[in-house]
């Protein structure tokens, strides 16, 4: 590449994504892509902004449950620490099979009631060159005590971490500290999760609002979706509370023009995610009819059925393009669940 290319290559970007505004301009709808990263961000400030931008309060997130922030810190996926013991081992000596000790610090559950929960601050040391663990079961309690009054918020409750000292006295130095650091970190995780809102929760609410906008994924994973240009202010509205979030997160809505080759890799993105979600719909269909579904189970069927329809008409009079493979798995579908509704009624 020259460098007039590697110069003009951002700038050409740029006048296409302008052009692809223009509203004389043949679109058929946007890519979707967004990151979004931790920050500060509280539930008040998206409400007030899903206002501000005119989005659906129906996406905004609810309060945050001191319950949900005490079982996420000090979950699996929660707060932990891993460091060598003993002499480190340097990656030549790794090389030359030499092998280490290290020592995780991890919280693992130990009971649940109606007033507490229970976890206890865990230490285990992998000895690699005798292939074994060992453990010291508690270096610390970790106790969440849900509030019992009867004008408490859903989930509230308080966080108390107590040291078993003589437990972390018998650790040498170095290992003192890294405990007495960990407890400081779910302290403050715990503190820092009853005010804002995780990048996880955050996502999760960008996902769920792209998605009913009926959006196809276009990437199996999910992560890059195509929405149809009807849905162009409501992305300009995202893309902006998104930019509030701050850290770096960002949504990116890229113009596709109305073109054929354009239309086939969104036309075979639907085809593809719609034919498994029907098929599996047709699965829990087969089971609820062996099981003798309930009527609320039933009305969530009708309800899936419902809404993939009602993704096939729109996608239909967008794209133009033959979805029979679909509709024809639909139609099988929907005489499959008024089996069912049948039955039920007789």
């Amino acid at each position: 590449m020259s460098t007039d290319q590697q110069h003009a290559g951002p700038g050409a970007l740029e006048g296409y994504l302008t052009a692809m505004e223009d509203e004389s301009a043949p679109l058929l709808g946007h890519l979707v892509l967004y990151s979004i990263f931790e920050g500060q961000v509280t539930p008040a400030d998206v409400g007030r902004w899903f206002g501000e931008l005119g989005l659906d309060p129906a996406f905004a997130p609810a309060e945050i449950r001191a319950v949900d922030v005490f079982e996420k810190i000090t979950g699996p996926s929660g707060v932990r620490r891993t460091y060598p013991i003993g002499q480190k081992v340097t990656r030549r000596q790794r090389r030359e099979g030499v092998k280490g000790r290290e020592a995780t610090l991890m919280i693992r559950h130990v009971s649940r009631d109606n007033s507490k929960i229970v976890r206890h601050l865990v230490r285990e040391v992998r000895d690699e060159e005798a292939t074994r663990l060992s453990y010291d079961s508690c270096l610390a309690v970790c106790v969440f005590r849900r509030d019992g009054d009867e004008n408490a918020a859903p989930g509230a409750g308080s966080i108390q971490v107590t040291a078993d000292r003589a437990a972390i006295a018998s650790l040498p130095g170095t290992e003192q500290a890294q405990v007495s650091e960990m407890l400081g970190e779910i302290r403050a995780a715990f503190d820092a999760g009853r005010l804002f809102l995780t990048a996880d929760r955050l996502r999760g609410m960008i996902r769920n609002y792209v998605e009913s906008l009926r959006a196809i994924r276009v990437r199996p994973t999910g992560g890059v979706y195509f929405t149809g240009r009807q849905h162009a202010g409501t992305l300009a509205a995202l893309r902006e509370l998104v930019r509030r979030f701050g850290t770096g997160s960002n949504l990116t809505r890229i113009p596709l023009p109305d073109q054929e080759e354009m239309r086939e890799m969104v036309i075979s993105a639907f085809v593809t995610r719609s034919g498994e979600e029907l098929r599996k719909l047709a699965k829990d269909i087969a089971d609820a009819q062996r099981a003798g579904a309930t009527t609320a189970a039933i009305q969530a069927l009708h309800n899936r059925f419902r809404d993939l329809h009602a993704a096939a008409t729109e996608h239909e009079q967008l794209l133009g393009g033959s979805i029979d493979d679909t509709r024809a798995t639909m139609q099988l579908v929907s005489a499959q669940l008024t089996s069912l509704l049948l039955a039920q009624a007789s």
